[in-house]
């Protein structure tokens, strides 16, 4: 007997698609094998009563060795019997079936606990409540349409999903995000490299600066969201190809601004040199498993991009006078946040030396920013409503 589908095995019980009736098939087979009834039940170790009950559907809670002996004597298949025998059931057992495969889906691809604590459920115990919230979010009327059109593509190539049900659910939401916003500009490589080499001195813009290279990108064919960092799950961003289309997801992890330049100058290393690699997989978390040997790499890139070592070299005697990072930073077209952000990696890097907290007056919150991608605050009522309006900040002339 396979793994039964409960999704579809309800499904086809209100749909009717088995139809039987197994008492004039236990008649048939009891002539055919030359027995009485009784002698055939005595044979198969069946009480009378027992038989009688699974046979017209009352059994409340038919016995599984039962329904297999059964089934094999009639020769039917077990499964549908299975499906015969849950037909006749009452309303109540049918509706307790139901509620045991809600549990399980939330169970195995939620933490329902630390998502409700997020705002995205309400305090709730309600199944049918936190099941419909999860499939109205993702764009779905079942959780064999959930499984099947969003946990089966997304996953197949890479055949793992995350034992952190947070991450997984930070996953799924950029995905369905990347799909529905669909970006209908083609992926043009050469272009991407034309808006890389300008990006720059738009970090010195907090307001407008990162929305303005989002929408350049989007018109290049690379989508860029913003969501909000999940509890857990360390991540930085990702990248993503959907529909051969590269597709970026950005998030809050440390609040600060420099991150969040740091970051997209980081995934779109990945785009330009790992698209072929990040294809076969699907995606590719940043600070998740280096699973190609890729991160340091896109780091060295980012950073170079931003401030090399010369840089580091020159700006480390004068970086307590705030006019002259003031200036250098103005010469080399970044925000000032970013020349304190690398000098703290560098000091690390080479000499082991803690700046972590010296310099947090110079870094602002990222949250400015991001207001005008329409971050996903996971408050919002469904994917497909946030990405109407994230393509509305891209497309609009």
């Amino acid at each position: 007997m396979k793994n039964i589908d409960v999704d579809k095995l309800l499904h086809d019980i209100f749909a009717d698609q088995v139809s039987l009736d197994l008492k004039s098939r236990f008649e048939e087979k009891i002539e055919e094998y030359g027995v009485t009834k009784t002698k055939a039940l005595k044979l198969l170790n069946v009480d009378k009563d027992v038989f009688e009950d699974i046979i017209s559907g009352t059994a409340k809670q038919p016995n599984l060795i039962h329904i297999v002996k059964i089934a094999e004597f009639l020769e039917i298949n077990v499964d549908d019997f299975i499906q015969l025998v849950l037909k006749n059931q009452n309303a109540e057992n049918i509706a307790s079936i139901d509620r045991a495969q809600k549990v399980r889906f939330l169970m195995k691809n939620f933490d329902v606990k630390a998502l409700t604590k997020l705002g995205f459920f309400i305090n709730s115990d309600d199944i049918d409540e936190l099941v419909n919230r999860v499939l109205h979010y993702f764009g779905y009327d079942s959780i064999r349409q959930f499984e099947v059109e969003l946990v089966t593509p997304l996953y197949s190539k890479s055949k793992r999903q995350f034992s952190d049900k947070m991450k997984d659910f930070w996953v799924k939401s950029a995905y369905q995000t990347f799909r529905k916003v669909s970006n209908p500009n083609d992926y043009d490589r050469e272009r991407l490299k034309d808006v890389l080499v300008k990006i720059k001195p738009y970090s010195q813009d907090e307001k407008n600066g990162l929305y303005t290279v989002c929408r350049a990108l989007y018109n290049v064919g690379v989508t860029v969201i913003f969501q909000n960092y999940l509890p857990t799950t360390h991540v930085r961003g990702a990248t993503f190809i959907v529909n051969d289309k590269p597709c970026i997801v950005l998030t809050d992890y440390l609040k600060r601004y420099p991150t969040v330049w740091f970051t997209l100058l980081h995934e779109l290393h990945h785009v330009l040199f790992d698209f072929d690699a990040i294809k076969t997989n699907q995606y590719h978390l940043s600070d998740d498993q280096d699973l190609f040997l890729i991160e340091e790499k896109a780091n060295t890139f980012a950073r170079e991009y931003f401030m090399p070592r010369s840089h580091f070299e020159y700006i480390k005697s004068y970086i307590k006078n705030d006019y002259m990072v003031e200036r250098f930073a103005k010469e080399n077209e970044v925000h000032k946040s970013i020349v304190y952000s690398f000098y703290t990696w560098y000091q690390k890097e080479l000499y082991d030396k803690s700046f972590h907290a010296a310099f947090n007056k110079y870094y602002p919150s990222c949250k400015v920013a991001v207001s005008k991608l329409n971050p996903i605050t996971w408050d919002e009522a469904s994917v497909h409503e946030t990405s109407e309006k994230i393509k509305a900040v891209f497309e609009i002339n």
